[in-house]
């Protein structure tokens, strides 16, 4: 069996990433081979993937990506699965400038029937309109069945039942509300220490789940995928690159580490842990992660941040990599290789996809932050551009060998 499906959702918070890692927990326990998949630039519903079937998520990103990579990669990641699980992004149709970059045209682009999870809490028959929507609306983009979510009782439960009989919505199954079906409130994205309770939860769910829904889902028709795609390529290679890699720094795509290791040697180095940079290395790449709740032992990483001022490696720095490159962290000093400061004070939200032009080379990436520069903004030495082609105050930075900024790319530039 090669089974793809797309889970999406009318609107954020209906419940698709609790459901996504209760499916992925039951398939797993159920000796499936599974591989999930992202819709979008997230960096942290991949986390809770990888802890619900220990098996690493994989970005599918129509705005980001070209629609070519994007089916490759559904190919090379896909290919030894048994099925494979994709979560959608925000509602079904929402993309970055219209419908480009949604989950619809992901699952257009591949071929995937969509299974709608709807957040039946208070709602009853007038859920029926809104199905009849979701059915009619694009009609290329093919629905296979809808999820209730959060339904009260027996009573509300065949409400549902008739009102999506009545627009021929096919019913896959219904989850009650229950207290402890949540995901558990986070900032910025995945505390750590709530790693068990994503496990614990994923366990739940596919408790639910399992056997109605899970059977109703391997029962639905699917395009069967045949995938032929060529291994990685692993022969030796010249550069040496070193990635950072540890609780602070983890906001990591699975394409962009496999792309960095068709270029070159690759090493990973915790600064956590205090760990050294060789000065023989061609490029450092630290990414984003959660530098805020380390800013202590950052701060101590001495050897580290030691090894980072005298590489004359490029350093490709990104959000929370950006951070520890600067001069501190409120008032705890960092690296110092960036002439400013950041801050977690008076944090706001800040994000949207970005672009920019760099040697000749189009760069798409995405911001999500809370921090800031500390006081004024120095200029950007690159002028970054959001999806719909507008100037944005984000800044890129570029001083000697470090290239840096708040946004996250897909692929950083190579030496």
């Amino acid at each position: 069996m090669k089974k793809a499906f797309l889970i999406a959702a009318a609107s954020s918070g209906s419940g698709k990433t609790t459901i996504t890692i209760g499916l992925l927990r039951a398939l797993r326990n159920k000796g499936y081979k599974v591989q999930p998949f992202k819709c979008g630039p997230d960096y942290i519903d991949p986390l809770y993937h990888h802890i619900a079937c220990e098996t690493d998520s994989v970005n599918l990103d129509t705005w980001m990506q070209p629609t070519q990579d994007v089916r490759k990669a559904f190919q090379r990641y896909g290919q030894d699965a048994d099925i494979c699980i994709a979560e959608g992004v925000m509602g079904l149709f929402d993309g970055a400038d219209g419908i480009r970059g949604s989950s619809a045209e992901v699952a257009e682009l591949l071929g995937i029937p969509v299974i709608l999870v709807i957040n039946a809490r208070s709602m009853a028959h007038s859920i029926a309109p809104i199905l009849q929507g979701y059915l009619t609306y694009r009609p290329t983009t093919k629905i296979a069945g809808v999820i209730f979510n959060n339904v009260g009782s027996p009573r509300h439960e065949q409400i549902l039942l008739q009102a999506a009989k009545e627009v021929g919505m096919p019913v896959i199954g219904a989850i009650p509300r229950l207290s402890e079906l949540y995901v558990p409130s986070r900032h910025l994205g995945l505390d750590i220490s709530e790693t068990e309770k994503i496990s614990q939860l994923a366990e739940r769910v596919a408790e639910v789940i399992e056997p109605e829904i899970l059977d109703s889902i391997l029962n639905l028709p699917s395009p069967t995928f045949n995938f032929q795609f060529p291994t990685f390529n692993s022969s030796p290679k010249a550069r040496r690159i070193f990635i950072a890699h540890d609780a602070a720094f983890n906001f990591l795509y699975r394409q962009t580490i496999d792309y960095l290791r068709e270029q070159g040697e690759v090493h990973f180095f915790s600064p956590l842990a205090n760990e050294t940079v060789p000065q023989d290395t061609d490029l450092v790449y630290i990414p984003g992660g959660y530098p805020e709740f380390f800013v202590q032992q950052l701060s101590q990483s001495q050897a580290t941040m030691e090894s980072l001022r005298q590489t004359k490696a490029r350093i490709w720095a990104e959000c929370g990599g950006m951070m520890y490159l600067s001069q501190g962290i409120d008032k705890t000093d960092m690296a110092g290789l960036l002439p400013f400061r950041t801050t977690m004070q008076n944090a706001r939200l800040h994000l949207g996809y970005r672009t920019m032009m760099m040697d000749g080379k189009e760069f798409r990436g995405h911001e999500f932050h809370y921090s800031s520069i500390m006081g004024t903004q120095p200029p950007s030495d690159i002028q970054l551009y959001d999806a719909q082609g507008q100037p944005v105050e984000t800044g890129f930075y570029i001083r000697n060998n470090v290239y840096a900024g708040y946004t996250h790319w897909l692929y950083p530039l190579l030496p």
